[in-house]
């Protein structure tokens, strides 16, 4: 078990999609699909339930988090109005209505719990006894996420894209109120400010590296709306995830392991059950039956070194090139001259 292992939570990779668009060797290049489960008001997977289950290995009944169901969609709520219709047509109902409730449920009331909830009821999660990098996971929340401000809210984002105005007997306008691609550019700036996280503490001597990335998901949901003037849009996100995942491949040094997981699919803007698994090591698939295997597949091969709060620098990351040593006063000191401070 030498080395480190980096988990990307790519929310709403696709299997199927993964395969159509050809890019198995960048997410695996070995991978299945996964099963996942449903939330049962909604029908569907859930991400604020499921990513809590791959971390703990069990289902939300143990874990003790759930999504309960919402009463009705309020469409003209500003957190949800944002993609119920694009300006020249109109997204189905089923799909409104679905997403509706999906926002509803992610919204800012959601009671998002962080890492000291497992503590307190006495539940394991896969971060336990290791020096690990959780970053930005749905429903474990660590001070430095909001530190480093790395957690935002996506029905915000779509606010940002569309909104609905009344026009009065029962009609309503489309008002696009952002452009396709400064939605694009700001889910961009998202995900590669939680990528230059893993980045960093590549460098460092943790035992795991796990990020959550919503780009995809966010992505997906928006598709059917973006369909009408920018036909590829999901499958050009999956090219731009994939080539970040690839950089993360290039980071790595030769002992170490990446895994790319998801919570579910998703295709036409609905939560399908391909769930996706991927991994640069052959034999962890077969421990991989479903998300609740993802946490035993990741102890198997991952090192648990005591827990340290500033993890050493990794050999391979230590520089030689002689600088003479600077006390904090010269630092700023200079920095100070230079208008800096």
């Amino acid at each position: 078990m030498d080395g480190m292992t980096i988990v990307l939570g790519w929310d709403a990779l696709d299997y199927e999609l993964v395969e159509t668009f050809g890019l198995t060797e960048t997410f695996g290049p070995y991978c299945s699909q996964l099963e996942t489960f449903d939330n049962p008001h909604l029908g569907e997977p859930h991400t604020y339930e499921v990513w809590p289950s791959i971390i703990t290995g069990v289902p939300p009944e143990e874990h003790g988090i759930h999504v309960e169901s919402k009463n009705g969609v309020d469409w003209k709520n500003p957190a949800v109005a944002a993609v119920s219709r694009t300006a020249k047509g109109i997204v189905p109902r089923r799909i409104r209505a679905k997403f509706g409730r999906r926002l509803q449920n992610q919204g800012m009331q959601f009671d998002f719990k962080s890492a000291d909830y497992y503590d307190s009821q006495g539940i394991s999660t896969v971060f336990d006894g290791r020096t690990a990098r959780p970053v930005a996971i749905p429903n474990y929340r660590v001070p430095a996420d909001d530190e480093l401000g790395i957690v935002f809210d996506r029905g915000a984002h779509l606010k940002k894209f569309l909104n609905i105005k009344d026009t009065g007997n029962g009609n309503t306008q489309p008002v696009p109120t952002a452009s396709l691609s400064q939605l694009e550019e700001r889910l961009a700036t998202e995900a590669l400010g939680k990528l230059g996280v893993v980045h960093s503490a590549i460098q460092r001597e943790y035992d795991l590296i796990f990020v959550w990335l919503g780009f995809l998901d966010t992505i997906g949901h928006v598709a059917p709306v973006a369909a009408e003037t920018d036909s590829g849009w999901q499958e050009r996100a999956y090219r731009m995830a994939a080539k970040w995942t690839e950089e993360i491949k290039h980071s790595l040094q030769e002992s170490d392991r990446l895994m790319c997981v998801s919570d579910h699919g998703l295709q036409e803007g609905e939560h399908t059950h391909a769930a996706f698994f991927g991994t640069t090591e052959k034999h962890l698939l077969d421990g991989a039956a479903s998300v609740y295997d993802i946490r035993s597949v990741i102890e198997a091969v991952t090192t648990s070194n005591p827990t340290v709060d500033e993890p050493a620098l990794r050999s391979e990351y230590a520089g030689t090139d002689g600088t003479q040593a600077r006390t904090a006063e010269d630092v700023r000191s200079q920095l100070d001259n230079l208008g800096y401070l």
